[in-house]
């Protein structure tokens, strides 16, 4: 492999090849995840027989996504550690490194998975009943769907982390074909069981639960089906960098299971948990500040609960092809970073980041213009929250731009393995603004506190994140980080 290159499917591909060959399928799979998610909410909200009951529906299912992300805060650390570190090696043609962290990833997965699962299940009665005091049906719907798909976290616990060492090693399109059976499993399992079997929001959870499982053991069993192939492949005693480099030099063997690596190592360990866990604590201050919104919220009625979880919703489907280039991003950096050309890691981010704006600053266009359509999708049944969600979309004019710069510079910062210095970035300016201007608001003006206003809070937010990591990123002090 010449110097400065890349190998594997990405050699010999132009910069905006690479970003289309690694971002194609993140986009298919988030496109998907988008459906299996908006399919939740959906058929939640019209449960409700009358337009209070979907109202209260959309509250209860609004909060649970807030629990929910409580619990896979350490799954998400784990995933990062995993892609920095073997794009990384992937990058330095460290194969047999890569393959070793992508199984120790998995084993960690596992463990973060259980202990979620037992975290989200006893704290989401203190979480939905006393602080964010929700009452009634809201309350019940909330309490019932956390008691069952609190147990999802121990598979996707592996998923996530298999997932996220597979796209660090350049390949995405496995990852891909996983999460499109998850989340189609989803769909249709919910459909079945809530349609079918008339188990209403019981039918939600334990459709997810069924999802995941399937995949879980569909995944590991590709993994054990490489395992035999790589073992036939393989001279007997040879490691895998000499084998790789005796196949060609651009050669990328696939990652595979390999038992041995799977009991845990306290080095490879250590490397993983240095770059994850200050993503874990990033997400465990942005859950606790998202948390305190959601109760100055929850005091303004079920109504604008409901109106912000769709508001985030919609939202998310611009994420779309952000999400899927910032991923490119953070696999592209890495890797160029293992194969010391830094300048082709910036550059990659620069591209990116054209590429996000464009996407996302159209779908801001749409946004503002035709609300209601993206609004009616989810509240039909409910005059209440479409008067709430409405005006709240319409911003997305805004924000949309704005989240575009910054989601590159994050993922791409993280790629890096530069996650400590996005950390003090997002604790700093999320305390400062969203915690710290919206606590005083609540004690000085509480009367004049809005939904609307709250997400112009959000936007001011992320513009000085997005300006702070600018500067960060002309510095190149993260194109020198040890992974």
């Amino acid at each position: 492999m010449t110097k400065g290159q890349l190998g594997g499917k990405l050699a010999g591909l132009s910069l905006p090849r690479q970003i289309i060959a690694i971002a194609l399928w993140p986009l298919l799979e988030q496109v998907m995840s988008f459906i299996c998610s908006c399919n939740t909410l959906i058929l939640a909200t019209h449960l409700g027989a009358t337009g209070d009951e979907a109202t209260e529906i959309a509250a209860g299912i609004g909060v649970t996504a807030y629990v929910m992300w409580l619990g896979f805060l350490m799954q998400g650390a784990v995933a990062m550690g995993a892609t920095a570190i073997v794009s990384r090696m992937t990058g330095a043609k460290k194969f047999g490194e890569a393959n070793f962290a992508a199984n120790q990833a998995a084993t960690m997965g596992l463990l973060a998975g259980v202990f979620s699962a037992f975290l989200m299940y006893f704290a989401s009665d203190f979480l939905v009943v006393d602080f964010l005091a929700l009452q009634g049906y809201a309350q019940q719907v909330a309490l019932t769907f956390m008691h069952i798909a609190c147990w999802v976290a121990i598979f996707s616990g592996i998923i996530f982390a298999v997932n996220a060492a597979l796209r660090g090693a350049g390949d995405t399109r496995t990852p891909f074909f996983f999460m499109v059976c998850m989340d189609g499993l989803q769909v249709v399992f919910s459909i079945i069981l809530i349609k079918c079997f008339g188990m209403g929001v019981e039918g939600l959870a334990w459709g997810m639960n069924a999802a995941l499982a399937v995949t879980a053991a569909l995944l590991v069993g590709i993994l054990v089906r490489r395992t035999f192939h790589m073992k036939k492949a393989m001279p007997a005693g040879q490691d895998l960098d000499t084998y790789a480099r005796s196949v060609s030099e651009t050669f990328v063997p696939p990652l595979f299971l390999r038992l041995r690596s799977l009991v845990p190592n306290w080095e490879m360990i250590y490397r993983i948990v240095c770059i994850g866990f200050p993503q874990a604590v990033e997400v465990c201050g942005i859950w606790l500040i998202q948390i305190y919104v959601l109760r100055t919220i929850s005091r303004l009625g079920d109504a604008y609960v409901g109106a912000h979880n769709i508001a985030v919703r919609i939202e998310s489907l611009s994420f779309l092809p952000g999400f899927a280039i910032g991923m490119a991003s953070a696999t592209l950096v890495g890797q160029y970073l293992g194969a010391r050309n830094v300048r082709m890691a910036a550059e990659t981010v620069r591209k990116c980041m054209r590429y996000s704006l464009l996407f996302m600053g159209a779908m801001g266009v749409v946004f503002f213009l035709f609300p209601q359509i993206f609004v009616y999708l989810f509240a039909a049944k409910s005059e209440a929250l479409m008067a709430a969600a409405n005006p709240v979309v319409q911003l997305f004019l805004i924000a949309e731009p704005v989240y575009a710069t910054m989601m590159i510079y994050k993922t791409s910062l993280r790629g890096a393995g530069d996650t400590r210095r996005v950390m003090f970035v997002t604790y700093g300016c999320m305390g400062v603004i969203r915690f710290g201007a919206l606590f005083l608001w609540n004690q000085l003006w509480p009367q004049s506190i809005t939904l609307v206003g709250i997400w112009c809070l959000f936007i001011f937010d992320m513009l000085v994140e997005t300006l702070i990591l600018h500067r960060m990123f002309c510095g190149l002090k993260w194109s020198r980080k040890k992974v």
